[in-house]
């Protein structure tokens, strides 16, 4: 639960600075570059009353524009009069990578999902992380939304991490379920998903008593989000607010809501390159 602050809207900047890099030739220049400084906006949106806190990311991966849009909206949608608890979103969290449209920082080029809980004095990544990973460590939940790469395509679906022993997975898999989705992705450990989920923040907050979801939805790359994947992610994240009571209103169904096991799912894959139609 949060303390009482002064109800509103605020706009908080953090900057990184252009440091050292573990790639010292990026593919699209010929000289070593310390890399590039950039800032990361957290809107804070403090409710008249009080209640949880929810934190909210986009945009952690540069070419995952859908989950940005998202963000960007359930922080346009929230009215601070209507809310119980505490609202910060931060819809942009990888803003060299966006910068550049690539996937990850080109200067730095490590997958943000990989990196906990960062390091204020080290590489450009890792003083993002620290930044990001200060902000979700006071709230009670942590939504990270994503899209497919740019490579890819995903329908909606959330994971949710796994119960470690202290009731936050069995109540994060609950708010999975009101966010909705075709598939709830819920393994019985971290080592069961078939990647690297430790260092994601929702996993970090569940392990550490707190809440946290990792929707999925939509496309990577280009310029126009996907909307009814956009939509998807905003109905979503509205209907966690809701369920934790934080906004009144209905949840609103989405999807068949399948709870699945990934070791027990197997991937198929296509026998050829080319396009789906």
């Amino acid at each position: 639960m949060m303390g009482r602050l002064t109800p509103g809207r605020k706009v908080e900047s953090f900057a990184v600075e252009a440091v050292g890099t573990h790639n010292s030739v990026p593919p699209f220049t010929t000289a070593v570059s310390p890399g590039v400084a950039v800032t990361i906006h957290a809107i804070r949106i403090t409710g008249e009353k009080g209640g949880p806190s929810v934190y909210v990311g986009g945009g952690q991966h540069g070419d995952e524009i859908g989950g940005m849009a998202a963000a960007w909206e359930v922080a346009q949608a929230v009215d601070h009069r209507k809310l119980k608890g505490r609202l910060v979103v931060v819809p942009l969290q990888n803003p060299a990578a966006f910068k550049f449209r690539t996937r990850l920082n080109p200067f730095d080029p490590i997958d943000p999902d990989w990196i906990y809980p960062g390091d204020p004095s080290g590489t450009h990544y890792q003083r993002t992380r620290f930044i990001l990973n200060n902000l979700a460590s006071e709230c009670d939940c942590v939504m990270d939304l994503h899209t497919a790469g740019i490579s890819g395509a995903n329908s909606g679906y959330v994971y949710v991490p796994p119960e470690t022993g202290n009731g936050s997975g069995k109540r994060s898999l609950e708010l999975g379920l009101a966010f909705g989705g075709d598939r709830i992705i819920r393994g019985k450990s971290e080592e069961t998903y078939g990647w690297k989920v430790s260092s994601a923040m929702p996993f970090a907050a569940v392990r550490e008593g707190r809440l946290g979801l990792y929707p999925e939805a939509g496309q990577g790359g280009g310029m126009m989000p996907e909307k009814r994947f956009v939509d998807y992610l905003v109905t979503g994240t509205l209907n966690v607010l809701k369920s934790m009571h934080m906004l009144e209103g209905d949840i609103v169904a989405q999807g068949e809501r399948i709870v699945v096991d990934p070791s027990s799912e197997k991937s198929v894959k296509a026998p050829r390159e080319g396009l789906l139609k």
